[in-house]
């Protein structure tokens, strides 16, 4: 098999971002590739497709797991650190240099390297905060690349980190739970347990939580247990979702709620529960969705799927774009990938 036919079949979207002037898409997969579309693209006023993709390797042996953006850098998020890329948006070429790299501590009785799952940068202090597989949340300065702090409760690996205009960081994990943070004490300061609420609970998937998003009252989780809103001061669930997959992406978009995750559509739900839109995406599970409402408005849903699915008013999918297949410069590979190379192929699209 070609090794393009082997990443079209077998591509795996974890991490998007959009870029500071919130004019470029970037997306990043298991391969190691980042992908960078010009939204200008999106916003033709034509039946024309979008123009081809730009390209930027960042080898074989990094699974870009999360992506965030800060002033002219590209965030990378893989095993055990976190890195800068920057960004030259007069020629749209992203730096082959890390600018600058984190390195993710090791714990004492660790076997192997933490992945950086997850990163939320607050948009007031430039703190990035970092969940990661070995249970922890890092805080770090970008202003001199140094660990401030670390979180520690969770008992397995973390999953999703956010956090609002109060000051307060939220994570959802492996273990179950999600955990309120502040960045000014010691502990955690709240903790819900979605999985001991009958009304939540689904035995055959786990305990374990994907998504995490929040606003200045409200949170919405999910994973293995249904999709649901606590209220932030009274942690009591007040709406459930029948999402019918398990949930990877969740979030308030455009005062209603959006979830997807391993289903054959993403789902808008109203704040009170009432589904508004079922969207059908080819994605065998939808692992990361990023949206804007200005100055262009669009949705680009991603997930284990070689193309992205592009939604510019949130309820109706109004285009797909080819990642592999569809890259600026791109030359016809006549290779051939051996067993050996597509069994790795294989484990690192589905690990």
């Amino acid at each position: 098999m070609k090794e393009k036919d082997l990443k079209r079949a077998y591509n795996n979207v974890l991490a998007q971002v959009i870029s500071s002037s919130q004019q470029y898409l970037f997306a990043g997969n298991l391969f190691g590739d980042i992908f960078v579309l010009s939204l200008k693209e999106l916003d033709k006023g034509t039946e024309e497709p979008p123009g081809k993709l730009k390209i930027f390797p960042q080898g074989s042996t990094v699974d870009i797991n999360c992506l965030q953006f800060c002033r002219d850098f590209l965030i990378v998020g893989t095993v055990g650190v976190v890195y800068g890329l920057q960004w030259n948006e007069d020629d749209e070429v992203l730096s082959t240099k890390r600018s600058w790299e984190v390195k993710i501590p090791m714990q004492s009785d660790a076997v192997e390297v933490p992945d950086v799952n997850s990163l939320w940068l607050s948009p007031d202090t430039d703190t990035l905060f970092a969940g990661c597989g070995d249970g922890i949340i890092y805080q770090i300065s970008l202003e001199d690349g140094r660990i401030e702090r670390d979180y520690r409760g969770h008992t397995d690996y973390v999953h999703s980190v956010v956090g609002n205009s109060n000051g307060q960081i939220f994570s959802g994990a492996e273990d179950g739970t999600v955990r309120f943070w502040s960045t000014k004490q010691l502990e955690q300061t709240s903790m819900i347990e979605p999985y001991t609420k009958s009304q939540l609970i689904r035995t055959d998937w786990g305990k374990w939580i994907g998504s995490v998003a929040v606003n200045d009252d409200w949170l919405l989780c999910g994973g293995g247990p249904r999709a649901s809103i606590f209220h932030l001061r009274s942690l009591e669930s007040t709406c459930v979702f029948d999402f019918p997959g398990r949930v990877h992406v969740c979030d308030f978009v455009d005062d209603g709620v959006f979830i997807g995750g391993e289903h054959n559509h993403v789902q808008s739900y109203t704040l009170n529960g009432m589904l508004q839109a079922n969207i059908p995406v080819e994605h065998t599970a939808c692992y990361s969705t990023v949206w804007q409402t200005a100055p262009i408005k669009f949705m680009s849903i991603a997930g284990f799927s070689n193309r992205l699915h592009i939604l510019k008013d949130f309820r109706f999918l109004d285009s797909k774009i080819d990642l592999y297949g569809n890259v600026l410069g791109e030359e016809d590979k006549d290779s051939e990938v051996d067993l050996e190379e597509l069994e790795a192929f294989t484990c690192a699209a589905a690990c």
